[in-house]
């Protein structure tokens, strides 16, 4: 029979064991841990590295492309003087330039009328002459909007009449003052019809005014003669921009 003491003995050695197995595990269990900790340590350094010899071999091309492109783009001291002496102008060079570009008022006038208007005058290579062809050129034209003062009236038709001749060949002036055969002002066209010389055109009836007219020295009294018809409208816009009608006056089919 074992006795009370034995008893406790053997209790106290299996408790004993059961505490040096829980520490085995706990031991067992720890180390796993830390391994397992320490290998992610690992991972986690080599991937670092990799991350770092990436960069260090980006860094490295960086540097060799940009050395090669200052030792491509850069200049000596003499080169950039050379530079700048052959790009340097004097004063006086400067103002040659600046003369030989500059425009007076009247010569930008011509270049913006020439540019502006372009569309309007477009004229034949040929330059007409002769008062009888001139006179054949008028006949059989036709006005399809009757004489209104104030919207169509002789200073609209002298405009249009005028582009129209242009555009045909001919050097035609727009003239304006006081009416040759009434009172009042009026306006009306002068044609070259030889080098130099003009006949006058009655724009209302679109017919030359010949020698024998009655009115004819009146026709070469004037207050203002217009060249183009940036002159004329520059003078009055509202009494010669035929155009504003919406479609051509002139029966010239």
């Amino acid at each position: 029979m074992e006795t009370e003491v034995e008893k406790k003995g053997i209790k106290k050695a299996k408790v004993g064991l059961v505490i040096c197995a829980f520490l085995v595990v706990m031991l067992v269990s720890s180390n796993v841990w830390f391994y397992t900790e320490l290998q992610n340590q690992r991972n986690l350094n080599n991937n670092l590295q990799i991350q770092r010899d990436t960069l260090q071999n980006q860094l490295s091309l960086l540097e060799t492309t940009y050395q090669n492109y200052v030792s491509t783009h850069r200049y000596t001291n003499s080169e950039y003087d050379d530079y700048v002496a052959d790009h340097l102008y004097t004063n006086s060079e400067y103002d040659d330039y600046v003369a030989d570009h500059l425009y007076t008022n009247s010569e930008y006038a011509m270049l913006y009328d020439e540019t502006y208007y372009s569309f309007y005058y477009v004229k034949p290579e040929e330059k007409k002459l002769g008062v009888y062809n001139l006179d054949e050129e008028l006949n059989g034209l036709e006005w399809t909007e009757p004489y209104q003062a104030g919207v169509f009236d002789c200073s609209e038709m002298s405009a249009c009449l005028e582009w129209f001749l242009e555009n045909r060949g001919w050097h035609v002036k727009i003239s304006r003052g006081d009416t040759p055969f009434d009172s009042g002002k009026h306006a009306w066209l002068i044609v070259e019809t030889s080098e130099g010389k003009y006949m006058p055109v009655e724009s209302t009836t679109l017919e030359v005014v010949w020698w024998s007219d009655s009115n004819f020295d009146g026709y070469w009294e004037y207050d203002d003669r217009f060249e183009t018809i940036q002159e004329a409208i520059d003078y009055c816009e509202s009494g010669y921009d035929w155009w504003k009608l919406g479609f051509s006056p002139l029966d010239y089919s």
